[in-house]
Parts: structure tokens; sequence; C-alpha cells
């Protein structure tokens, strides 16, 4: 009988060696699992979309397309300063109070959901700057679209978040 070590060797050999095949063969199972199980790859697909991260990759794929608006560099980066964000509000918004949801996409019977207003969403403090660590913020969606009518709770909000990320303000620019 051969041992542990001698079995994972041989194994990784085998893989070594046979893995376009290996690779090829499950593409096709994958394929045909998703075309006998709609349902199942529905569910999965609707669970990473709401999960925390699978929202954050929907968040980025909208950031990446800006082009030269936009610094980070990957996707792990941009989720890092999530991270660092919520480290320090946790998941409610800096300018709100609000906990920030990540509802995405299709209901579980398949219609189609409205735009959440407590949805996480990316804002750029300074709409004429780039999407940077300095400059983005995470905010409610219902707060980072109700800027134009702001009421001077959340103006003074606003003020604030300014004021930490940029320190004084200067009405020049």
């Amino acid at each position: 009988m051969q041992s542990r070590e001698e079995h994972l060797a041989k194994r990784k050999k085998y893989y070594s060696e046979n893995r376009k095949k290996i690779s090829r063969a499950n593409l096709i199972y994958s394929a045909r699992y998703r075309k006998n199980n709609p349902e199942k790859v529905k569910e999965s697909l609707f669970k990473y979309a709401n999960s925390e991260k699978g929202f954050f990759v929907g968040l980025w794929h909208v950031i990446k397309r800006k082009g030269k608006l936009n610094v980070f560099n990957n996707f792990y980066e941009f989720y890092n300063h999530w991270l660092e964000q919520k480290a320090i509000y946790g998941r409610k918004c800096p300018a709100t109070g609000q906990k920030m949801t990540t509802k995405r996409g299709l209901t579980k019977t398949g219609e189609k959901q409205k735009r959440c207003l407590t949805n996480i969403s990316t804002d750029r403090i300074l709409c004429s700057k780039e999407y940077s660590p300095k400059n983005l913020i995470f905010t409610t969606w219902g707060y980072n679209s109700s800027k134009k009518d702001f009421t001077p709770k959340m103006a003074r909000a606003f003020l604030k978040i300014v004021e930490e990320r940029y320190g004084e303000i200067n009405d020049k620019k």
C-alpha cells in the first residue's frame, strides 16, 4: 500500500500531464450542469450577486469602465478601500448613518428589483476628481442620488466628509 505522500505525488503528476484533457472535461461538465440545472444555477448566481463581495464586483465593473477617472489598479485595491471604510463606520453610511445593503439583480421569483435606496453606492466626494482612495467614499444610493436636493443636515454631513479627507474647506475650488 502506498503512503499518502506517494499518492499525492502520483495524483499531481497525473494532473500536470493531463491538464488540457481535464480542463476540457470540466468545461463540458459545467456546461451540461448549467443546462440541466437552470434553477440551481440561478439561485447560486442570485446568492453571489447579493453577497458583499459579489455586489462589490458589480460596483468595480462600473468603476473600471470609467477609464481615466479610475485610479484603482484592480478589484482588490478597490475592495480593500471598502474594507477600510467598513472598519471605521461599519456598514453604516458615513453621511446618513443608515445601514447599507447589497440587494442586486432579480428577486428569487425572477422579478426585477427596484432600486434600493439603502444599497451601497460609490460616491466621489469632489465630482471633478477621479475615483481614488482619497476621493471615493461608500454611501447609500439614496444619499448619493439626492445630493441635488440637499437639506442643511445633509450638507453639513457632506462638508464633514470633505474636511476629513481634504482638511480645511477651500471655497475657491
